[in-house]
């Protein structure tokens, strides 16, 4: 398949790490579904299995939301769309986390769910954005760079929320928490994005139909959604270390001190994967990201449940996960390629497939955790990750690989 000239709007000039900043509102939201709220409703007595139910369904739109996500593809420019539905999942979040101190857990998921709604469709005007102004030879960086700020917020705002359910008011952890999702948005009004065309709604949206079914006709798309659609670098034991915790005898502040390591640790993997991305074939980078995870699992199921394999392990973890976050995005970011009538549409195929397993994982990891506690939920995931990366590196077909230069295409 041969590469396209068309080179990104000229006007463009953003640095890659302005969308560190621009994409943070979505992983705060992110953050608080991952670090916090699986602490607070273990603290209320609540088994891993269900904590683990509960992070499924809020993670559920994550699958579905390419049915609405088109919306980032109409009307306005994309990083007014990143504002707008900031400010959706930050008001839903604070009624969620705000009232009683002991909340209703029906609430809180219905009302985290409608947070999801709003936050996730986010990435797919980051994604759009990307494909609008940055160039496919640095997307690599630039996708690592998003994701450094995706995890990074949401570390931060996971970490905050955990130690305010202890220190402050549910009304003030809501309104922090809500602070957390909408004021980083406003930066993206930082990027220079070139206005949408003045087109009539029912053609644009004809336009947009044409374009995704040509992609989705695509080899290299629907070898890239089989990628997306495995377990690899799901990162599921993200959303449930700070809920298992109690198996490795870990304190509330080692938990503090896991999310701030990984707080470092997975951003700086996003780093390392978006530069080794740029420089060495996608195809390959994202199944070894998977091995590397599965690796990070091993070791922490073959040591001894104290808390310093907790706090190694979930280290070790991170850095891996970060790694294939950014791997994800810069193999995504290839196969969506120049901007069209519907970039943010097919960049959300891939952000769909890939939040997948997240939700399947998450249910797998809890399975693994009821029937054969932590060591058995660590087992599961290192499973998953590995078979996958290592089938993956393993066929060296030509159908397998779609090796090219780092440049636009189509």
């Amino acid at each position: 398949m041969g590469a396209a000239t068309v080179a990104p709007n000229a006007r463009a000039s953003a640095p890659p790490w302005l969308f560190a900043l621009a994409a943070a509102p979505y992983g705060s939201f992110n953050g608080l579904i991952a670090v916090a709220l699986p602490y607070v409703l273990r603290r209320y007595g609540i088994s891993v299995e269900h904590i683990a139910k509960v992070g499924a369904i809020v993670q559920a739109p994550t699958i579905w939301y390419f049915l609405w996500a088109p919306v980032v593809d109409v009307r306005f420019r994309r990083r007014t769309w990143v504002i707008l539905l900031s400010l959706g999942g930050a008001l839903s979040c604070a009624f969620a986390m705000g009232g009683n101190a002991s909340p209703s857990v029906r609430r809180l998921t219905l009302l985290l769910v409608l947070a999801s709604i709003f936050s996730q469709p986010i990435s797919s005007a980051i994604g759009g954005l990307i494909a609008t102004v940055v160039p496919n030879s640095m997307r690599g960086r630039t996708g690592g760079w998003s994701q450094a700020g995706i995890v990074a917020a949401g570390v931060i705002a996971g970490g905050v929320t955990v130690w305010l359910t202890g220190h402050a008011s549910p009304t003030a952890t809501s309104i922090v928490a809500a602070l957390f999702i909408a004021v980083p948005a406003f930066s993206v009004l930082a990027i220079d994005e070139p206005p949408p065309p003045r087109v009539k709604l029912k053609p644009h949206l004809s336009n947009m139909l044409r374009d995704v079914v040509a992609s989705l006709r695509r080899r290299d798309v629907q070898l890239g959604l089989v990628f997306f659609l495995s377990p690899i670098s799901a990162g599921a034991l993200t959303n449930l270390f700070s809920a298992v915790a109690a198996d490795f005898r870990a304190s509330t502040t080692t938990v503090l001190w896991v999310v701030a390591i990984a707080g470092v640790l997975t951003p700086a993997g996003a780093l390392l994967g978006g530069v080794v991305s740029d420089r060495f074939d996608r195809w390959r980078v994202y199944p070894v990201a998977g091995i590397a995870s599965a690796i990070a699992a091993v070791g922490t199921l073959a040591g001894p449940l104290a808390p310093r394999t907790y706090v190694l392990g979930a280290a070790v973890y991170a850095l891996a996960t970060g790694f294939g976050y950014a791997a994800f995005m810069a193999l995504a970011l290839d196969l969506t390629g120049r901007n069209t009538a519907a970039t943010g549409t097919r960049f959300t195929l891939f952000m769909a497939a890939s939040n997948t397993p997240i939700v399947y994982m998450l249910r797998l990891d809890g399975w693994g955790h009821a029937h054969f506690g932590v060591r058995g939920m660590l087992a599961v995931d290192a499973i998953a990750n590995a078979a996958f990366g290592l089938a993956f590196l393993a066929n060296r077909s030509p159908k397998w690989t779609f090796r090219r230069r780092v440049t636009d295409v189509q």
